[in-house]
């Protein structure tokens, strides 16, 4: 019924990263630069969280285990 703290502060943790990635996200499409360099830096920031995600995907098996 009641979570663990530790918990709570992986989730309050995963959603201020998600947050800041996704705001990245929304700078880099409104910044002014050439559409290649944006292109460039969204396939960068699209890898960034697909490791991110993999890493606490990872954490999270290893902590139900």
């Amino acid at each position: 019924m009641f979570r663990r703290n530790e918990d709570n502060g992986i989730e309050i943790l995963a959603s201020f990263l998600i947050g800041g990635i996704v705001g990245a996200g929304l700078a880099l499409l409104f910044a002014p630069q050439s559409g290649r360099k944006t292109r460039s830096q969204i396939r960068d920031l699209a890898e960034d969280a697909t490791d991110y995600a993999s890493d606490y995907a990872r954490k999270l098996k290893k902590k139900v285990s």
